[in-house]
């Protein structure tokens, strides 16, 4: 199939997914390491002052404090080991750095090993301009056309006492493209940084604190302030929306998915499946809501000062407006009649309403969709907010894990095994093939959160790491673990850690998350850029940050991708009129994306020209240049078509930094649906 399209077209489909599980034993103590596999594990930290306290418990481990060992004022730089696909990178990290009232500046030194195996031995990275040089910044930088130099810009700063993330405004370095024994140094801009200590997220590396210096203290600490301004004025175009710190937000949902709770620090809202809660048609509690609501009585409890509660029922679309407007309001009231006889409600100020079909949580007409638009929703807001005293998200009441064998968690449907050891998980499908090892290697217990570093490592074949910690179960492949669908998640979030949960109890503690400054959805506090195939032999490090759900051990689920599996049989015969006839298919495809496009391409040429000399104006006939890459089937049978937006946005033909695609959604009866640019 991919020779049809003439230009490396690649297909592949995912459908539903197994999970497997590894599982590590605890060390409790804020500040010090949770868990640890063996010594000198991938991504510990190596230098200074980050050492975790020196008690018998901790030594014996033999591991580093990711979080809690940095004394404020120190001017040390920390260590990490990098495995950037299969590539072996040391990465040294300075302080932070107030330069001023707005801004803080951060190093981040990066030396690809002198022995690094070569590029086209991994043959890992696509990127590769095929002289052996490692193009660190397409799995530690977000660059984009309007970003170009954005380097290391994907590391993150966190506070977890406070619940804090800040994002780099800036990155300078340009491309960081490093040779074997080739140093190359990133500086990065954020916000004002106003806690004395920080602990910092470096992608594909793992976790270190580092101390947050004032701008007398630059020089001590090794940062040339000029330097760093001249490095970061290259490229201008700073992301100035991400100066300030986001508020770090949790998101669980149940195994058997008839709950999902989402906790920021005003509220906690729980959505609970009304084909669990309720008989079919009805407004009568099923003997499934019972455990549902003992959960949020359980909520309600761990805020004693009460606050606002707010209970919405929902409907699907099947019956008519008004019938659905009654039952969902009869479902709402049946929850609030329920949750008084389970805990008192008098210090909560309670609303009851229903919206019926009007505001859906997915617009689709799909079993799938109606079963996720029928519920309720229940908010509440305390008086004394959501944070524990810790500074962390008050952990959610879930039942208990056993502290021994895991008799709780539901069977798994593939290999578990002891975190260190790992598993050894296979993936068949179109375009991806083979088996991987996945260990938990290194847990620390930070605030009211864990910060994970998980090794993968290739056996044979090859497949991407994006397979394994997707988050397909909800949404699919194109958004994110709370169904959010938008242009911020497009393709960014298809590569994204977001779908690697701890397990606790019967729930699910999916990565924890933000609202990156200028976007509408959620982004999760785990690595980026997962697409790439692992070859035989290549190891990787992904970092991942999780709401600490409390107890002695771990539990993190993996999901496998039955990518085998073959699509819905009309997916399947609007995929082969598309190949059947692909000339045609091109035509149309390509008139949609210009159809739904060209009032914007035409929008941004003028600033095009202005800055960069580029005079060509967008046409209609501008689209029929935009070259097919691939398409793939979501789970619904619809089809993503990808494009190179052949210049029309300053990508594929002009931008030397990064790449913009065109994306064009193609219903499984083969009508259109939308169009979009991607950055």
């Amino acid at each position: 199939m991919a020779s049809v399209f003439s230009d490396s077209l690649c297909v592949g489909s995912l459908t539903a997914s197994r999970r497997s599980f590894v599982a590590l034993s605890l060390l409790a103590g804020v500040g010090a390491p949770v868990l640890a596999g063996c010594d000198g594990l991938p991504g510990s930290s190596k230098g200074g002052d980050v050492s975790a306290p020196s008690d018998s418990s901790t030594a014996a481990n033999g591991s580093a404090s990711a979080s809690g060992g940095t004394q404020g004022g120190g001017t040390q730089w920390q260590e990490l080991d990098a495995h950037i696909m299969g590539h072996n990178v040391a990465v040294r990290v300075s302080p932070v750095i107030r330069k001023d009232e707005t801004t803080s500046i951060m190093a981040l030194e990066l030396t690809r090993a002198e022995d690094d195996a070569s590029i086209d031995d991994i043959e890992a990275d696509s990127y590769s301009t095929g002289d052996n040089k490692l193009g660190i910044s397409h799995y530690l930088g977000a660059p984009s056309i309007y970003r170009p130099g954005a380097g290391a810009s994907l590391v993150k700063l966190l506070d977890p006492e406070s619940g804090r993330v800040w994002s780099a405004t800036d990155g300078g370095g340009g491309f960081l493209d490093t040779a074997p024994g080739e140093k190359v140094t990133s500086y990065l801009s954020f916000g004002k940084v106003d806690t004395g200590t920080v602990t910092v997220l470096v992608p594909m590396a793992g976790f270190t604190a580092v101390s947050v210096l004032e701008a007398d203290d630059a020089k001590k600490a090794g940062i040339d302030l000029t330097a760093a301004g001249s490095d970061l004025d290259q490229f201008p175009g700073a992301a100035t929306e991400l100066a300030g710190p986001a508020a770090i937000e949790r998101y669980t949902r149940a195994l058997d998915d008839s709950t999902s709770t989402h906790t920021d620090s005003t509220d906690v809202t729980v959505t609970l499946a009304s084909d669990v809660t309720f008989a079919p048609d009805s407004a009568d509690l099923a003997p499934g809501a019972e455990a549902q609501l003992q959960t949020v009585a359980g909520r309600l409890a761990q805020y004693p000062d009460g606050g606002t509660l707010t209970i919405v029922g929902h409907t699907d679309d099947i019956q008519d407006d008004a019938y659905n407007q009654t039952l969902s309001e009869k479902r709402a009231n049946a929850v609030k009649t329920r949750l008084e006889q389970l805990t008192a409600l008098d210090k909560w100020q309670t609303s009851v309403s229903g919206k019926g079909e009007s505001e859906p949580r997915v617009n689709d007409t799909t079993d799938e969709a109606r079963a996720a638009n029928r519920r309720v929703e229940i908010t509440l807001t305390p008086t004394s907010g959501t944070t524990s005293k810790s500074g962390g998200p008050t952990a959610a009441p879930t039942a208990a894990p056993s502290s021994d064998s895991g008799a709780s968690l539901p069977a798994p449907q593939g290999p578990t095994a002891a975190g260190p050891d790992g598993v050894t998980l296979t993936s068949e499908g179109a375009d991806t093939s083979g088996q991987v090892t996945i260990a938990l290697d290194h847990v620390t217990r930070a605030g009211g959160y864990l910060l994970g570093e998980v090794k993968v490592v290739a056996v044979d074949g090859d497949t991407s790491a994006s397979d394994w910690f997707h988050d397909i179960d909800s949404g699919g492949i194109f958004s994110n673990s709370r169904n959010e669908d938008s242009a911020s998640v497009q393709y960014t979030l298809s590569r994204a850690c977001d779908g690697l949960a701890v397990v606790s109890g019967d729930m699910q503690v999916l990565p924890a998350d933000y609202v990156p400054g200028g976007k509408d959805t959620h982004w999760p506090l785990a690595d980026f850029n997962l697409a790439e195939k692992l070859q035989a032999g290549t190891a990787m490090t992904v970092a991942v940050v999780w709401p600490d759900p409390g107890g002695d051990t771990v539990t993190v689920q993996l999901q496998q991708n039955d990518n085998g599996k073959t699509p819905a049989p009309a997916a399947l015969a609007t995929l082969r009129k598309l190949l059947d006839a692909s000339e045609e298919w091109k035509r149309r495809l390509r008139g949609w994306a210009c159809d739904a496009l060209l009032e914007q391409a035409q929008e941004s040429y003028p600033d095009l020209e202005e800055d960069h000399g580029y005079p060509v104006p967008v046409t209609a006939e501008s689209f029929q240049h935009i070259r097919p890459l691939s398409i793939s089937c979501d789970s619904e049978g619809g089809f993503n078509v990808w494009f190179d937006d052949g210049g029309i946005f300053w990508g594929f033909a002009h931008n030397l930094f990064w790449r913009d695609s065109i994306l064009v959604y193609v219903k499984p009866d083969g009508s259109f649906e939308f169009a979009e640019i991607v950055s």
